[in-house]
């Protein structure tokens, strides 16, 4: 009897034990990943045009960070609710960014255009008229404020990707980078520590909305120690980490019955950027009995983001403009688009049809296919809040895996959605996307990032393969769709 009891005892000590061990473990490598990224950084700046085997290097250490963290959340509910490991979670997140603020940008240029926009905003002129490029030739037709702008500005101007488009982001995200030229000028530190502040907002967002739902306050952990978040917002300087804290108080406000703050920040939200108005649906799906007032509403949201864009349609609305050149031609590391253009083509050939524009076909029957998809996710009405939110969960992230352009950074906009309704599936992509960065090894690299997730997505849809895994209403999901 003496030996019995000390025996089971430990036998039930032990698991608990060694999950504690698995989080303190994926701790310890994220914080030692940031370490790591800060001190090799400048090697692998883009304009430096890093070699193959330095960039393998990375990549792997992305990649097996990706694998823990998948592993560690996959546990998740072996670790107790408790303040410790809340504090643990909000701690390594928060140094990790800190770490990351003066680290280089690793294989990326999309901070310098934030930094050239945030200048011309800064001196009063409107950010979608002169492309880079016009600037840089000496165009007479430029104010000479912004050609010494540009003389100041050093190698900012010169590293901007495609300086002959005029640039892509919307005005309330010009005024982020205005800010960040007024904080310190041309340094993307002052960039990112903006995105941390919207970061900290968030995070105070998320924790009252998993409060709200009376879910796992720990869940915050799907978001808050992302790699993926973390690595391309506090490394690679990306903002769209500006229109995630409006659409999440959007769809806060929204469960707590408050329509008009609801439509107010989903606005302010495509004012930073454009996407999050697929979401306009849900939020009036209620009202759809209604056509007045759906009519109102939309009228009203329209009317909001009209004169947000005001900047934009005074300017010149040709292929120059980056919204117009992205909307018609942009494709990068699509798995999906690929298939269903080569699956166009093939029944272009089949029936020996002479057309021209596959592009174009390809793009509007995405866009159909999408109008499509968000139609039967809404066909039934949200009966409670964890569906309401499922439900926009699957708006964004069927919105990312149809895309023609599948950046790593824009994985970013599902993810404070996964800590309301963590999916398996998609938290499966920290393991894949660090392979963006040799897609240009092999086509199949393409492929290999997405088509695991579609398939499991898909099955994860279809039944409840991991059955309670994170503790929520996986049964009213699965009925509901």
């Amino acid at each position: 009897m003496i030996t019995s009891n000390p025996g089971r005892n430990i036998k039930h000590k032990i698991p608990g034990e060694f999950f504690h061990s698995l989080w303190i473990v994926f701790f310890l490598l994220l914080i030692v990943y940031s370490v790591y990224i800060l001190i090799k950084s400048p090697e692998l700046a883009l304009n430096l045009k890093p070699l193959t085997d330095q960039i393998v290097p990375y990549v792997s250490f992305k990649i097996i960070l990706g694998l823990y963290f998948f592993i560690a959340l996959f546990n998740l509910k072996k670790i107790k609710n408790s303040k410790l490991w809340f504090g643990a979670i909000i701690g390594v997140g928060l140094l990790s960014r800190l770490i990351l603020i003066p680290s280089q940008p690793v294989l990326e240029d999309d901070y310098y255009r934030y930094l050239w926009d945030g200048a011309v905003t800064a001196h009063g002129y409107n950010p979608y008229v002169y492309s880079p490029l016009e600037i840089m030739d000496g165009n007479d037709n430029v104010p000479q404020e912004l050609h010494q702008l540009a003389e100041d500005s050093g190698e900012i101007i010169n590293n901007i990707n495609h300086p002959h488009i005029r640039t892509i982001y919307p005005i309330l995200s010009q005024f982020v980078f205005a800010a960040a030229y007024f904080i310190d000028d041309w340094q993307y530190w002052s960039w990112k520590v903006l995105l941390l502040l919207f970061d900290l907002f968030l995070l105070f967002v998320l924790i009252k909305t998993l409060k709200h739902l009376k879910l796992p306050i720990l869940f915050v952990a799907f978001y808050w120690l992302n790699p993926i978040v973390i690595h391309e917002m506090f490394n690679g300087a990306h903002m769209d980490l500006l229109a995630l804290l409006p659409v999440m108080l959007a769809l806060y406000f929204h469960s707590k019955n408050k329509l008009w703050y609801s439509l107010i920040a989903l606005a302010i939200a495509a004012g930073f950027k454009l996407w999050p108005v697929v979401l306009l649906p849900l939020l009036l799906r209620n009202t759809l009995t209604d056509w007045k007032q759906t009519a109102k509403y939309t009228f009203a949201f329209t009317l909001m983001v009209l004169i947000l864009f005001l900047p934009v349609l005074l300017s010149n609305l040709d292929e120059s403009l980056g919204f117009i050149k992205y909307a018609s031609k942009w494709i990068n590391n699509a798995a999906f688009y690929s298939i269903f253009k080569w699956a166009i083509q093939n029944v272009i050939y089949f029936f020996e049809l002479n057309v021209s524009c596959i592009s174009y076909i390809t793009r509007w029957g995405i866009v159909i296919l999408y109008i499509i998809l968000i139609a039967f996710i809404l066909k039934r009405k949200p009966v409670n809040q964890i569906q309401f939110f499922s439900k926009a969960l699957l708006i964004v992230a069927v919105l990312y895996l149809v895309s023609p352009t599948q950046f790593p950074w824009y994985y970013s906009w599902m993810v404070p959605l996964l800590v309301l309704r963590p999916m398996v599936s998609l938290l499966l992509y920290p393991l894949f996307l660090p392979l963006y960065q040799i897609k240009y090894l092999s086509e199949i690299i393409i492929y290999i990032q997405h088509l695991p997730v579609i398939i499991l997505f898909i099955l994860e849809l279809r039944g409840n393969i991991w059955k309670n895994k994170f503790q929520i209403h996986d049964k009213e999901f699965l009925k509901a769709h």
